[in-house]
């Protein structure tokens, strides 16, 4: 018999236990798995033009508001193409339920049609949102949820002037990732009642090139005045807007290092069990000649048979809990990640190599434990 053939007749010897050992590396492989793929997707663009727009904030909050005197100076940096204010505020419709929930935006129309270029409103749609000053454009994710469609007359409650303001439905857009309402800025001003400031700039730079010096140019040109400001790329406004409800990489890190643990501790007390039922085997395959490292090995081999195989499993759970996480985040705000939780090959192997770092670790103690012992003392405490 060859040595990886001795290896697997041990590991079928309890099939068991090795069927329960095999299923804790899959469940907690899929789940670390899963866990660096949405890291990834959380800080990857969801379209094209991301990274070609700036968002321009009050660098001491995010809750402080911007100057509209600010706008001249932002159109004549050199590089933008296009300036929108832009404010937001959560309205309701029907109740205030939390799935009833709407984020609800406000720019200047032609701006923001020319700014959100993934939006791609049909366009006689699109002149009829202009052509109506308190009219609505949704995206498709409200449209589906709630059964919109243009010509609706809708009642949203809101943090507004009577606790609630009423559009009509426009225009639906064809970006599949957007769930909010659009209302034109003089209308949403009349409702708050709050001239002559944004709550940020939205910018649209000329290419992806410039977008460094034009950041940097804002942020030059806005030092010393009243409110300063912060400039960045849409994309890192999000991460930083997401960041605002915790570290979410540490939590995610701290999970999967948790997880990573708890597997550690399962699998180095099953092989802590074999090698206590295996003394006398592990005495006898001494007197044969075989070495105190043949001994470790052999042990370590059935931890590696361990660790890819529940690796291998793993990386279908890994693909499962990505699929049904996609579904669940397919009609919310983070629609945009449910197309980038796709494992690829280096997720893979990356799950794999975790799975036998972790087998490999989990078997040092019990392997070299045994293999240590003479064989007296290894038949005496089998006996």
């Amino acid at each position: 018999m060859t040595r990886a053939g001795f290896v697997l007749r041990q590991v079928k010897a309890r099939p068991f236990r090795t069927a329960v050992t095999c299923l804790a590396f899959a469940i907690t492989i899929g789940l670390l798995g899963f866990l660096i793929l949405l890291e990834s997707a959380l800080r990857q663009e969801w379209s094209p033009f991301q990274a070609q727009r700036i968002i321009i904030t009050a660098k001491t909050s995010f809750f402080d508001r911007l100057p509209m005197a600010y706008l001249p100076k932002i159109e004549a940096v050199t590089g933008v193409a296009d300036v929108a204010p832009f404010d937001f505020v959560l309205g309701f419709y029907r109740n205030n339920r939390p799935e009833n929930q709407i984020p609800v935006q406000a720019a200047p129309g032609p701006n923001l049609i020319n700014i959100y270029k993934e939006a791609k409103i049909p366009q006689q749609q699109a002149q009829e949102w202009l052509a109506d000053p308190t009219g609505g454009l949704i995206g498709p994710i409200l449209a589906r949820k709630f059964g919109w469609k243009p010509g609706d007359r809708i009642t949203v409650m809101a943090p507004v002037a009577g606790g609630a303001f009423e559009t009509t439905i426009r225009a639906v857009m064809e970006y599949n990732l957007d769930n909010g309402l659009y209302l034109h800025r003089r209308y949403f001003e009349s409702l708050t009642g709050e001239k002559g400031q944004a709550a940020m700039f939205w910018v649209l730079a000329r290419s992806r090139d410039e977008i460094g010096r034009i950041t940097k140019d804002l942020e030059i040109a806005f030092d010393n005045a009243p409110v300063p400001v912060l400039a960045m790329t849409e994309k890192q406004w999000q991460l930083q807007f997401l960041q605002m409800l915790g570290n979410v990489k540490l939590l995610l890190g701290s999970i999967g290092l948790a997880t990573a643990f708890t597997l550690l501790l399962i699998t180095s007390n099953s092989l802590a069990m074999s090698a206590r039922e295996r003394r006398a085997e592990c005495a006898l395959l001494r007197i044969l000649g075989f070495s105190r490292l043949d001994i470790a090995l052999f042990l370590m081999g059935e931890a590696m048979v361990y660790g890819v195989a529940g690796a291998i499993a793993g990386s279908s759970l890994m693909a499962g809990f990505a699929f049904f996480v996609g579904r669940a985040l397919d009609n919310t705000q983070w629609a945009g990640v449910s197309g980038l939780l796709v494992p690829t090959p280096g997720t893979v192997l990356m799950a794999i190599v975790s799975a036998v770092v972790i087998a490999m670790l989990s078997a040092v103690i019990p392997a070299f434990g045994v293999s240590r012992k003479p064989i007296v003392q290894l038949l005496r405490s089998q006996a």
